[in-house]
């Protein structure tokens, strides 16, 4: 790199011994251009390396790899990188965006395998486990994700990227005591997160504790009333119960919420049915079919 900023440098000195020499008076337009290539061109470099911690070749290939990514033109983007990380084998940011690139391309196996790659090299940034973990998962490698997102919570437990993931997994996997021991832990660190509430009310409806789970659900519809699936889950389960005048008025709060779906509707169908209110169910029905 100090080999570019010398070159440029020495190309300044070169033009202003020539103008002494020859007693040439270059005007002010060439002289801003010499001020630029020589001082301030060299300088940018200089401030770049620093900040960014890598050598200027090796930041300007990353930059190119980057437009070419986003060109959409990957493979350019590979040759790119390669020429890095063929001259620096130990280049994190080399390793780390091929990973990307390989990412894009949904190659999800080749890009864990840059993203552990580029951990080895610097382990010092969680998100790149976090990255790991997301992919195994999206290359159904389930169980390694659950290893690499449990290990990033026992080091960071407030982490709540990968407790989300990690409970959508052990949901997914019907490993419903797991998910509530990971969701509750996670309430620890964000005690007024909505989701959070909503989905151990959704885990405690699988394990048939409807109790627990209406609890979860109405702390949910109490963080934010403004959604409708904690009042439409608090419905349902009012509707398993029996009560229908309960489960009527959640669902019609429900369909108050921003996010209106037929989902409700449907379920106001079925109360009026029970409630043996014929007119007031092809109503609610026709509602339904029309948003659906």
């Amino acid at each position: 790199s100090y080999v570019y900023v010398l070159g440029l440098q020495f190309l300044g000195i070169v033009i202003n011994f020539i103008e002494l020499i020859f007693a040439i008076h270059l005007n002010l337009f060439f002289r801003i251009l010499i001020y630029i290539v020589s001082v301030i061109i060299p300088t940018i470099i200089l401030v770049i390396e620093k900040k960014q911690r890598g050598n200027f070749p090796e930041i300007l290939n990353i930059i190119l790899a980057k437009i070419a990514m986003n060109a959409g033109n990957t493979n350019k983007a590979k040759d790119y990188l390669f020429k890095i990380i063929n001259k620096y084998p130990e280049s994190y940011i080399g390793h780390k965006t091929l990973a990307e690139v390989y990412e894009k391309e949904d190659k999800y196996s080749i890009a864990v395998d840059e993203y552990i790659r580029a951990n080895e090299i610097s382990s010092k940034d969680i998100k790149i486990n976090y990255k790991i973990g997301l992919l195994l998962n999206k290359d159904e490698r389930r169980e390694e994700a659950i290893t690499v997102l449990q290990d990033i919570l026992k080091k960071k437990p407030e982490y709540y990227d990968a407790t989300n993931l990690l409970g959508e997994i052990l949901y997914s996997n019907d490993r419903y005591k797991e998910a509530i021991n990971v969701y509750m832990n996670a309430l620890r660190y964000h005690p007024g997160n909505y989701d959070l509430y909503y989905n151990l009310g959704m885990v405690y409806t699988m394990v048939n504790d409807f109790q627990r789970a209406k609890e979860f659900y109405q702390k949910a519809a109490e963080i934010n009333s403004l959604l409708y699936n904690a009042k439409l889950s608090l419905g349902q389960i009012a509707l398993i119960a029996g009560d229908l005048d309960e489960a009527e008025e959640y669902f019609k709060e429900s369909v108050k919420g921003e996010e209106v779906e037929a989902g409700s509707y449907y379920y106001l169908w079925q109360v009026a049915i029970l409630k043996g209110d014929k007119e007031k169910a092809i109503n609610y029905m026709n509602i339904a079919i029309e948003l659906d």
